[in-house]
């Protein structure tokens, strides 16, 4: 099973936290595929002043324990998180130094409790769309039926736009 996820650092030396985390994801739940080009994003919703994200989509293909269990691949991506230092808020955005979220599980639609792919605010992200672009243009959204590629297209001109980086 070919996932994607979608990553994110805006603290601390923000790209070797997305490599740390693309390693971790290797050792624990399969192999690295592939990585998109990385992008600095605006930290929308937040403070003035916080520091910019580094975002991008990495393709993983899950080992064969994990390939049918979302909820554990996600509960691994939560400690993975948990282990790199991140602390989770119920009170809006925070920084972090590291973000895992699973925007793609193949071709497939996932309803859970604790989870829904494809990612309920994917379509409405710059910061997803054009790095999962970058990998796979052409992929269909489960549920919406149009492309990657179409669905960064028809973003509303007042998406903030994001950067290559460095």
């Amino acid at each position: 099973m070919r996932i994607h996820i979608a990553t994110g650092s805006n603290l601390g030396d923000r790209l070797e936290q997305l490599n740390e985390a693309d390693r971790r994801m290797a050792l624990e739940l399969g192999q690295v595929t592939r990585v998109s080009p990385t992008y600095s994003t605006a930290a929308i919703g937040m403070d003035p002043g916080t520091p910019d994200f580094l975002n991008r989509i990495t393709e993983l293909e899950l080992s064969a324990p994990w390939s049918q269990q979302p909820e554990r691949v996600m509960a691994a991506l939560l400690g993975i998180e948990q282990d790199m230092g991140r602390m989770r808020s119920a009170t809006g955005y925070t920084s972090r130094p590291i973000d895992l979220d699973i925007v793609l599980w193949g071709d497939q639609t996932i309803e859970l409790a604790a989870l829904q792919v494809p990612h309920p605010r994917m379509l409405r992200r710059r910061f997803v769309l054009q790095p999962l672009a970058d990998l796979v243009p052409d992929q269909r959204i489960a549920g919406d039926g149009r492309s990657v590629a179409q669905c960064l297209a028809d973003l509303p001109a007042d998406v903030p736009q994001i950067a290559p980086w460095p």
